[in-house]
């Protein structure tokens, strides 16, 4: 069976969470919260905080490169959610106008 977080699962693919779930979940995140929050150095610095201690905690430090890269995936995340918050309200603007 398919289990997205448990990385010791039986018959789950580490490689496959590393590089595409948790990414994937990553950018989801980052996106919903900076819809939400509107704050993204304390996504970030939330995001960044979250996989560091996961590092030192439940994985080994050689994932530590991982951290930067998600903390980076995270940044694109509050972008794009930075590009639709505009939109949104260019959209908003022109029908007051």
């Amino acid at each position: 069976m398919f289990n997205l977080l448990n990385i010791y699962a039986k018959g789950s693919d580490p490689m496959g969470l590393v590089l595409f779930t948790y990414p994937l979940i990553v950018f989801v995140v980052s996106l919903v919260m900076q819809l939400i929050l509107k704050k993204k150095v304390g996504i970030l610095l939330i995001n960044f905080a979250f996989w560091l201690v996961l590092t030192f905690t439940v994985l080994n430090s050689s994932f530590l490169i991982y951290c930067f890269v998600y903390t980076v995936i995270s940044f694109l995340g509050t972008l794009m959610a930075d590009i639709i918050i505009s939109i949104k309200n260019k959209f908003k603007n022109r029908s007051r106008a």
